[in-house]
């Protein structure tokens, strides 16, 4: 080979190095955005699973509160069908009007102020019947600092479940429920 061979090859590998190291580059960010995404993303599926248990709780709570008093029947009679009516004007879905303004009328009748237990496995629990051990903390200072990780896993990595409850324990912002010794309810 001569030299102006060897220039002409030393030139053509350089600028597929180049090439390569561009294409490296791209996928490095588009890898990065993924990753913040991702970090964003559990954090939505954890409220939106803490979201989902509480409204469980609610619907169940509302049903019982039914049962233990039917003189509010008609009351939530009434709002069913004001919602199912409201719902309708603007889905113009009547079957899932009715379920909808059903599910929100029952979940209404069980609201409460609700606490969140933060051990490994999360529990939502109404304030009143927090009776065992563990670290309870209010809801809504838990999705204060819920928040606050969202915006932060935007820029760095959360890990697992048990870093991000850690990270939770961690937080000045959480209203812990302190047990009352009697095993009453929480002060």
């Amino acid at each position: 080979m001569t030299e102006t061979d060897w220039e002409t090859t030393i030139k053509g590998l350089r600028q597929q190095l180049a090439s390569i190291k561009n294409h490296t580059l791209a996928d490095s960010t588009r890898f990065d955005e993924l990753r913040r995404q991702i970090e964003s993303t559990k954090i939505q599926f954890l409220v939106s699973q803490l979201e989902t248990r509480r409204k469980h709780l609610a619907r169940s709570r509302g049903v019982a509160s039914l049962i233990k008093n039917p003189n509010k029947l008609p009351a939530a009679g009434l709002l069913t069908v004001g919602l199912s009516v409201l719902t309708h004007m603007f889905t113009k879905d009547r079957f899932t009007a009715g379920v909808t303004g059903a599910k929100g009328a029952l979940g209404r009748f069980g609201e409460t102020e609700w606490v969140v237990c933060l051990e490994k496995d999360l529990a939502v629990a109404p304030w009143d019947s927090v009776r065992h051990g563990g670290v309870w903390v209010t809801w809504k200072s838990l999705m204060i600092v819920l928040d606050e990780l969202a915006v932060r896993a935007k820029d760095e990595s959360l890990g697992n479940l048990d870093n991000i409850i850690s990270e939770l324990k961690k937080s000045r912002k959480l209203l812990f429920v302190i047990q009352a010794p009697t095993g009453g309810a929480p002060v």
